[in-house]
């Protein structure tokens, strides 16, 4: 591998070229979602929109993922890499330009599918850098834990722009980000094949429109069902039908086909569907962070910039998992106790912010809970993954990773419909209670209008001081439905933790994954 590269090139210089070409597209994955009022405010669209534009990203990925393997192993490394920096950065260009969010709904697919080229190829340059006992430990500690701090570290990079800059100008520098590592692959790369040409003959499109389709149904589903009743809407009913259209003829092509785009029959390894589910909770509980920033800026009123750079306790966190859990996975500690280890890290977040949550108080307190969250999610991404695919026979090994990709994608899409059915439907009851109680008859109410209204008088505010105070009240009444429905989502979350791991608990040792660990090499993605 390293005769891909031109002999005068530096070991470090190798590294940062190959940081330099993944580091841009990671940063596309999060990006509208790092301010979403001004994401929706440029569109002209809705919250749900952007958390749509997220999931098409995704769904590209996950869709794209194992036919992108095809490609890889066609074009030499140096081609391939020119070929999708450049489709990248046009897409950036476009996305500067175009304005329509429908428009901007396919080339946010797009984008995921050229993000599985450069996971799968950068990747698997990492992994060809490092030493072959502890390659495939150290190569998945790297990219999971930047996957995991890509989110975060989105929200640091773009906070400043997009409070100094337009929105859409994000895109144009995102296109520029692309420029040093597509300008260092000219420079320092050769032409050489990194593998024997496999032909781009009978390429399994239709399985991959079936999958795709089927995962963006879902997505949908999850994003808007609950704004609309669910499926009282047609809307909701097309893509229920849509959805399971596609997954009868996925399911049939893959029982008809001699070379199968995943192999279903993976899916009667107990031990598979095991890190399946360790894997599928995990991210369902590693999103409810959203409703901590949500909190952050609605009821502590903490502006966008500075709560990104609170995100920096939750990347150190995700750092010391990452690297604690890579450690006791090269001296070969069960995963098992790993597992548990993370768990009781999440359930002990989601209890201090369930006791945290105020209509008042002081952001420097929750650095502790921010770092214990990020702890738990980076020992429990990697053992997981490792597990899973160690769980499976060598042939099954790239439909494991395959699956496992999908798991995270549905985990995903999962915590989003249940903080939208939380937010719109138990937060609207917490509000219907109170405004019950907001009765001219109340006499606390009356005497609190009456001591706002005070101090608005003495604050200069000459006339109309009562409807100012309603509306203060409002404001407060809000506020505390917020937290009545963050409190609620995270007893929830403190339930699927304790159910986890007790599931862990009754599990066998499962510490043997290691001696079936070195037969199953897969990219990590």
């Amino acid at each position: 591998m390293k005769s891909i590269f031109k002999q005068w090139v530096p070991e470090w210089l190798i590294k940062l070229i190959l940081f330099s070409c993944l580091m841009p597209s990671m940063v596309l994955f999060f990006l509208p979602g790092a301010n979403v009022e001004v994401t929706a405010g440029y569109y002209g669209s809705q919250p749900s929109d952007v958390q749509f534009l997220i999931i098409l990203f995704y769904a590209g990925f996950v869709g794209f993922y194992i036919l992108e393997r095809r490609f890889f192993l066609f074009f030499p490394v140096k081609q391939y890499y020119i070929i999708f920096n450049l489709l990248q950065i046009l897409n950036c260009y476009l996305m500067y330009r175009i304005a329509d969010i429908t428009w901007v709904y396919g080339l946010r697919f797009i984008q995921g599918m050229l993000f599985a080229s450069a996971v799968n190829l950068s990747i698997s340059m990492i992994f060809s850098r490092l030493n072959s006992e502890r390659a495939k430990e150290v190569s998945y500690s790297i990219f999971f834990g930047m996957l995991l701090c890509s989110s975060p570290f989105n929200s640091f990079v773009t906070a400043e722009f997009i409070d100094s800059f337009n929105f859409d100008e994000l895109y144009l520098y995102a296109a520029l980000a692309f420029l040093p590592g597509l300008l260092l692959v000219f420079i320092s790369m050769t032409s050489i094949r990194h593998v024997k040409p496999y032909p781009l003959f009978s390429l399994d499109w239709s399985s991959c429109i079936f999958f795709s389709g089927l995962i963006i149904a879902f997505g949908y589903m999850m994003v808007y069902g609950q704004e609309v009743y669910w499926f009282w809407d047609a809307h909701m009913q097309v893509a229920l039908g849509i959805g399971i259209a596609f997954l009868v003829c996925f399911v049939l092509r893959q029982m008809t086909l001699k070379r199968v785009y995943i192999k279903i029959s993976i899916f009667s390894n107990r031990r598979f569907l095991l890190g399946l589910l360790i894997l599928y909770m995990m991210y369902i509980e590693r999103f409810s962070l959203s409703v901590s920033n949500q909190y952050f800026l609605q009821v502590l009123k903490v502006d966008p910039i500075h709560l990104s750079y609170m995100q920096w306790f939750n990347m150190l966190g995700i750092i010391i998992g990452v690297l604690c859990a890579m450690y006791w996975i090269l001296a070969h500690r069960s995963v098992k106790w790993i597992w548990i280890l993370g768990y009781c890290f999440l359930l002990t977040f989601h209890q201090i912010m369930f006791f945290s949550f105020e209509s008042k108080g002081n952001d420097y307190y929750f650095w502790i809970p921010l770092c214990l969250h990020g702890i738990g999610v980076g020992l429990i991404m990697v053992p997981t993954i490792l597990f899973t695919i160690a769980s499976v026979k060598p042939h099954f090994a790239v439909s494991a990773a395959a699956i496992c990709l999908a798991a995270r994608y549905f985990g995903y899409t999962c915590s989003i419909g249940l903080q939208n059915f939380f937010k719109l439907f138990e937060s609207n009851q917490h509000q219907q209670i109170f405004q019950d109680y907001l009765q001219r008859n109340n006499v606390i109410l009356q005497t609190y209008f009456d001591k706002e209204a005070t101090k608005l008088l003495e604050n200069g505010l000459q006339f109309r001081e009562q409807a100012t105070a309603v509306k203060l009240v409002t404001e407060r009444v809000k506020n505390q439905s917020f937290v009545r429905y963050a409190m609620d989502y995270y007893e929830l979350m403190s339930f699927i933790s304790i159910c986890i791991l007790i599931i862990i608990f009754l599990s066998p040792t499962l510490k043997n994954m290691y001696k079936k660990l070195k037969q199953n090499i897969v990219s990590p993605a």
